[in-house]
């Protein structure tokens, strides 16, 4: 018997519209005790090591690419031990902004079909930008708001990040232009959508925010927030955040910012550090007369480091030099994300093929909760001869307990016949996108089926989890189409004890989203007046990838 569960959907919702235990090899990931952590910590300065690129300036409304990709810069560089100098510039790096921004709202073309990345069975998949195009007669890449979370497939999937520096055809298509035009547009074609990444993605964790809201829809402080992001700055891992950047809460004086209002979130930023004793008394504002501004004094000390995307800007004739202190107690502190990236030295398989079936570029994950066992499963051919090495995972909610099972020579319509090859269980602490290295590897020959089964569990309940997405029409963009591509013995389902195959179940499966989604949005006062029309959802396969080495790589 299965009862579905709501969809929480305000930290993906309100980042949209912004203007371990293991048993395989190099899956653990250090879980630092609270405890452990210093009062202060600054990833610009590390013994003497700095691992943050260079502010940047956004000349568009996407500060949410410059926030993922200064994430992903720190993430990498601090993985790679690649610093400079504390005080120096560190330049090593700088990934592409505009990559980000024209491929995740730009579909999947007849063009970008190639081994090892996109199938042919998956062309026409992802946004489809041309109605709103149409309509504005503009580009409209620029101006849609921030989604975070969509970033987790874009380079889960093998998509960047793309440096650029990176040279194409002669030329280097991925430098974000300096021009005040909004012209520039990039190819949709294999040559330039799959260009070599730079890093190598390990996770993607979708962190607690520290802004929460209470039953009433009033603000409530979340240490777990703050000391999850924390931790995740304090090991290195590149995070973005999402703000209110409301001039009302800012301290050009001090370079402080403390938004006390409700206002949803409207920026991106990338944190840096943060300090537990920063005074609270330098949030405070004052008027012309020097008398102090009500709530305009957090709570209690403490403050984030954060990294701005507007440049070296001119605050109370002073120049800001780009970072700003966050009060932990901001009301608008929402949508933390952080990444994991590998060691491309000690990666054996710097070059990856990817089988995989989700590449819509999804908002939103359903979930529905089972009593009775439960498992998700794709089937893959191999499309050349390659090695099998690691796997790759959505988990949509925390702590999950996810088991995995990998089969050769299974048959299409039954995912857990043939040959067992390995199984295992891993816990997430976090919700997002997980790589997992395979105790072996294991060769495979074209054509040759193979299958990855998955059983996920959140306490005592089985669950699938499912990416669906819906028609953007908002006041800046009009009629962005989401659209999935689902087909016959890719996806299967086993419940109530027979495998189904996901095309069987998509009217169900769209019935789910949208009332999942509907639900949510009427419930949660965090959660933007979204209209839905249950006619523009999509769904798309079950998130669940195979990471191979191309033959003799």
């Amino acid at each position: 018997m299965k009862k579905v569960t709501a969809l929480a959907l305000s930290l993906i919702l309100l980042a949209l519209f912004l203007t371990g235990c293991t048993n395989g090899a190099g899956n653990d990931v250090k879980e630092v005790d609270t405890t452990e952590l210093p009062s202060r910590f600054d990833l610009r300065n590390v013994d003497g090591k700095n691992y943050v690129t260079p502010v940047k300036t956004q000349k568009y409304g996407d500060c949410w690419t410059f926030a993922l990709a200064g994430a992903a810069e720190t993430a990498y560089l601090y993985a790679n031990d690649m610093s400079a100098a504390a005080g120096e510039k560190n330049d090593q790096v700088d990934f592409s902004e505009k990559y980000i921004a024209w491929y995740m709202f730009h579909g999947l073309t007849g063009d970008d079909v190639v081994k090892g990345k996109v199938r042919a069975s998956q062309a026409g998949e992802g946004f489809d930008p041309s109605k709103a195009e149409e309509e504005t007669g503009e580009l409209t890449a620029y101006y849609i708001g921030g989604p975070f979370v969509q970033t987790a497939n874009l380079f889960g999937s093998g998509f960047g990040p793309v440096d650029e520096s990176v040279e194409v055809n002669g030329e280097f298509p991925y430098a974000y232009d300096d021009d005040s035009s909004v012209e520039w547009s990039l190819p949709l074609n294999a040559e330039y959508r799959s260009a070599p990444a730079t890093a190598l993605f390990r996770e993607l964790r979708i962190l607690p925010s520290p802004a929460d809201t209470d039953a009433d829809g009033d603000y409530r402080f979340n240490r777990d927030g703050i000391d999850a992001i924390r931790k995740e700055v304090y090991q290195g891992h590149g995070v973005c955040v999402a703000l209110n950047a409301a001039d009302a809460g800012y301290n050009g004086k001090n370079r402080t910012s403390y938004y006390s209002g409700y206002d949803e979130p409207n920026h991106a930023v990338v944190v840096v550090g943060y300090d537990d004793d920063f005074p609270k008394e330098k949030f405070t504002r004052t008027k012309s007369n020097g008398e102090e501004i009500e709530d305009s004094t957090p709570p209690d000390n403490g403050a984030l480091i954060l990294k701005n995307s507007w440049g070296l800007t001119s605050f109370d004739g002073d120049i800001d030099d780009g970072y700003v202190y966050l009060s932990y107690y901001d009301h608008s502190l929402l949508a933390a994300l952080s990444f994991v990236f590998d060691n491309n030295k000690n990666a054996k398989h710097p070059v990856r093929n990817y089988d995989q079936y989700d590449l819509m570029m999804t908002m939103w994950y359903g979930t529905t909760d089972y009593e009775d066992e439960t498992k998700m499963a794709n089937v893959f051919e191999a499309e050349e001869d390659e090695t099998l090495c690691q796997i790759e995972y959505r988990t949509s909610r925390p702590d999950a307990d996810v088991s995995y099972e990998i089969y050769t020579g299974a048959e299409k319509d039954d995912p857990s016949s043939g040959k067992l090859l390995e199984q295992g269980v891993h816990s997430h602490r976090y919700a997002g996108s997980h790589v997992i290295d395979l105790n072996r590897e294991y060769p495979l020959k074209k054509g040759e089926c193979y299958s990855i089964v998955l059983t996920m569990k959140h306490g005592d309940s089985y669950t699938e989890v499912f990416p669906y997405g819906t028609q953007i029409n908002t006041d800046v963009v009009k009629r962005l189409d989401a659209i999935g591509i689902v087909n016959q013995g890719e996806s299967y389902l086993f419940a109530d004890g027979r495998w189904s195959d996901m095309t069987e179940m998509k009217d169900s499966l769209l019935d789910r989203a949208y009332r999942q989604c509907a639900e949510n949005i009427a419930s949660d006062k965090a959660v933007p007046d979204i209209e839905l029309d249950q006619k523009t959802f999509a769904v798309d396969n079950y998130p669940i990838k195979a990471i191979l080495a191309p033959d003799g790589q």
